[in-house]
């Protein structure tokens, strides 16, 4: 790979260059033209450039890949002509013949999951899924973006080993990250971006030294606005009310038990951590209280003191929640513009299809605003980068304050400084009682104190305790 002299609006790069021995991590900040740069060495973007040269037929795992897989899965959906769910392409349909002998499965967990529909799949998992068919496909070029995300703790360290396992002299690895805790020891070389140019780059050892020297003091987009917020809800002392009560509850797919015997009960101001394994059931769970999943009538469940299949409005019930998902992001494919998105938050929608009020068009301005998107509030939705999308969603679950705040992942494709900005909201959140949290979370480093409640699922069973 070379680069010469390349210009474009987000990104200037006087030199970069790659030899085939060598590993690199590109490391910067949502800010930073990452994703600019990642879309170009991807082949998606053409720039202005003296020289640009890059790998023939790379392989490329990406959050953009991902979606488009998962959209092709929903239009060869079959599910109107069958008597039952259409669990889409198995995923061992994705690998070459003869995958299912690779110990490569093993050990990034897989094996159980190859007679699973893509869709069925967590977003960690057809993550795992791309990657593998990659290199057992035996490609030359892999280019990653931000290869951790989305992947339990035992998934990362797997996946480390793997990459770490590959002949270099066969296969050529470019990855791109946006947390400094995610810079992969196996890299030989690294560069770091700032401010839409390459500010240091060369051997791992060399600008890992120099990273806190040429980072800047970047502002994280989220950016709390603690006067705008309401005042509480309730007042210390009054009654607690319950949210949600699950008793006995379950979760499965066809043959795989995901969890059971699950009592769960979430009362106002039980801000709750939810962890666990890559398919045990997390966004599940989650779903099941949303009510995206057509299990939730078979389980013994009560939402903001309602049973569930009792004849009730799930749009009645959606009204108090504010939800976030890699689900709800992979299926907000409507047009329209990033202000549209955030206002559809008011009426749960995927797309915008009333007519706003002028208050509520001034109160969608100021959450973007506060995101630091405000100057892309006319631009369509889908052509923000991911980790901008990520932000747009976010906002549009907190603009009307629910009840129940339901976030499964919400810093996927987030780097630290608007990982933790959004923590420290949340935490702010939790302090003036305006909402009730539930966290999906696979990173340590959001293991906050304001967590009241800790769900813990795996290998089928589950747990409930207080941090």
């Amino acid at each position: 790979m070379q680069i010469s002299n390349l210009r474009h609006p987000s990104l200037e790069i006087a030199e970069f260059s790659t030899l085939p021995d060598q590993s690199w991590c590109v490391y910067g900040d949502n800010a930073s033209g990452i994703e600019v740069f990642f879309a170009i060495v991807a082949g998606e973007i053409t720039p202005v450039a003296e020289v640009l040269v890059l790998p023939e037929e790379p392989a490329i795992i990406s959050f953009r890949v991902q979606q488009d897989i998962y959209e092709n899965e929903l239009r060869n959906d079959d599910s109107d002509f069958l008597d039952h769910p259409d669990p889409g392409t198995p995923a061992i349909a994705f690998l070459p013949p003869g995958s299912d002998r690779s110990p490569l499965l093993a050990a990034l967990t897989m094996t159980d999951a190859l007679n699973d529909g893509y869709r069925q799949l967590s977003s960690g998992q057809s993550r795992k899924l791309i990657l593998l068919r990659e290199i057992l496909k035996g490609a030359r070029h892999l280019i990653i973006q931000n290869p951790y995300d989305g992947l339990d703790q035992a998934g990362c360290i797997e996946l480390d080993k793997a990459l770490a396992a590959l002949d270099r002299h066969q296969v050529q690895l470019l990855v791109t990250v946006n947390n400094r805790e995610d810079i992969p020891a196996w890299c030989s070389h690294l560069a770091i971006l700032d401010q839409g140019r390459i500010v240091a780059q060369g051997k791992r050892e060399t600008v890992l030294d120099r990273i806190d020297t040429v980072r800047s003091a970047a502002r994280g987009a989220f950016q709390p606005v603690l006067d705008r917020l309401p005042p509480r809800r309730s007042l210390p002392g009054d009654a607690a009310e319950e949210l949600v009560n699950l008793r006995d509850g379950f979760a499965h797919y066809g043959r795989h038990r995901l969890f059971e015997h699950l009592d769960l009960r979430i009362d106002t101001g039980c801000h709750t951590l939810v962890t666990g394994p890559n398919g045990s059931g997390k966004s599940t769970l989650l779903q099941l209280i949303t009510g995206d999943n057509p299990k939730c009538y078979a389980n013994d469940l009560r939402i903001f003191g309602i049973q569930r299949g009792s004849g009730e409005s799930i749009w009645e019930l959606k009204r108090d929640m504010g939800i976030v998902s890699p689900d709800l992001h992979r299926n907000y494919r409507a047009p329209g513009t990033t202000r549209q998105v955030v206002l559809s938050g008011l009426f749960d929608s995927i797309g915008l299809y009333r007519r706003p009020t002028g208050v509520q068009e001034r109160r969608a301005m100021q959450w973007l605003e506060w995101i630091g998107l405000a100057g892309r509030a006319a631009q369509p939705f889908r052509r923000l980068g991911f980790a901008e999308q990520r932000l747009v969603l976010i906002a549009r679950a907190l603009i009307k304050l629910p009840r129940l705040l339901i976030l499964d992942e919400p810093t996927q494709g987030l780097d630290g400084h608007n990982r933790a900005g959004l923590l420290d909201f949340l935490e702010q959140i939790a302090a003036d009682q305006i909402s009730t949290i539930l966290y999906v979370s696979h990173r340590q480093d959001e293991y906050r104190r304001f967590f009241r409640q800790h769900i813990h699922l795996g290998a089928a069973a589950a747990s409930v305790s207080t941090p």
